[in-house]
């Protein structure tokens, strides 16, 4: 009740007063101007005016950004809490809100500006990565946006829980630039992380789509190849990288298959245009540059324009006489199967 007596009081008070000329110093300092009408509103009124009596007080400038948003003001509402953050530091999650704004608005060269803040001040934050690649979409620099989903889902605690957005996304990233084939695999990964539930005819029908418009060369016939899992020692593999021979270890923890430098330039996979990514690994965050393989094969195993990553490794990062290692992004395009201490990899049945 004290705070309903207060508010009314301080209505007789503030009505007749010029808005602009009493928080001149909060709209310069948040770098928005408000509507007189707006500024009015009593619960706006008394956000501002806390505002300007604490210029970086975390409450008030949340509760004004939530205000001006449901007042229809939603270019301010994203302005006010990114220049406060400049200026005070904090909250950084505010940020959040404000490119989520943005990008309601459609405004992607704003929404990237805010978006490249929130990475300087949060570099492993998952959301900061995501929404910039979404800015970036917007923008149509699809291949920038793709780094950023590639390092959104390295990011995320549990791959298995991350949203199915940020993989669709990808995929359209890849289509836009005319690679139908890779578009696939973000899919096919996000299916394989529990194909009891995602393994549909939908997904199924988006991964057939995408590989009708690539022309994609696949193992068209019933294959599988089987390999003894011994204890947690690590599986080898003998297969092939652009017709060049290499030996893997089967990781299915592994976003990528990733290639040691030296095989991948034996191998002639391209780098003009690979792009720098974090990948997570055993042994913490690592560099990579993303790339694609034209064909990788595992005995009668053949998928095309399979996304790679390559790193600058020795051998104690893989071990001696290993080309690198074959993540998801080659084995999510086949069935694997865990039974009486073997792992089976097999042609992926159409529903």
């Amino acid at each position: 009740m004290s705070l309903v007596a207060a508010g009314s009081a301080a209505a007789g008070s503030y009505l007749d007063e010029n808005a602009e000329q009493v928080y001149a110093g909060v709209y310069q300092q948040l770098h928005i101007q408000l509507p007189e009408k707006v500024a009015h509103d009593p619960q706006v009124w008394m956000a501002l005016d806390q505002l300007k009596r604490e210029p970086c007080d975390q409450k008030s400038i949340g509760d004004l950004a939530l205000l001006l948003e449901r007042l229809g003001y939603r270019r301010q509402a994203a302005e006010a809490p990114y220049n406060f953050v400049k200026r005070c530091g904090q909250p950084v999650l505010a940020l959040h809100k404000s490119i989520d704004l943005l990008l309601k608005l459609s405004d992607y060269g704003m929404a990237l500006e805010v978006a490249d803040e929130f990475m300087r001040r949060a570099p492993t934050n998952y959301n900061a990565h995501y929404l910039r690649g979404v800015a970036f979409e917007g923008n149509g620099d699809y291949q920038r946006a793709l780094v950023d989903y590639a390092d959104a889902v390295e990011l995320f605690n549990d791959k298995k829980n991350i949203s199915n957005r940020v993989f669709l996304r990808m995929a359209n990233c890849y289509a836009k630039l005319g690679r139908y084939c890779e578009a696939a695999s973000p899919i096919m990964t996000w299916v394989a992380l529990d194909p009891t539930r995602r393994d549909t005819s939908q997904t199924q029908k988006i991964i057939a789509d995408y590989e009708r418009q690539g022309n994609c060369a696949a193992s068209r016939e019933f294959q599988k190849e089987r390999y003894a899992v011994r204890g947690s020692r690590q599986i080898l593999a003998k297969g092939e990288v652009n017709g060049v021979r290499a030996t893997f270890i089967i990781d299915t923890g592994a976003s990528y298959v990733s290639l040691k430098r030296a095989f991948a330039e034996r191998a002639k996979v391209s780098m003009a245009s690979a792009s720098e990514i974090t990948l997570t690994t055993a042994n913490g965050r690592a560099k990579g540059k993303l790339t694609h393989a034209d064909v990788v094969t595992l005995g009668r195993l053949r998928a095309a324009d399979v996304p790679v990553v390559v790193q600058d490794v020795d051998d104690k990062s893989y071990g001696a006489h290993v080309d690198g290692l074959l993540g998801m992004s080659f084995l999510s395009r086949f069935e694997l199967r865990m039974s009486g201490g073997f792992i089976e990899i097999r042609t992926r049945q159409r529903k």
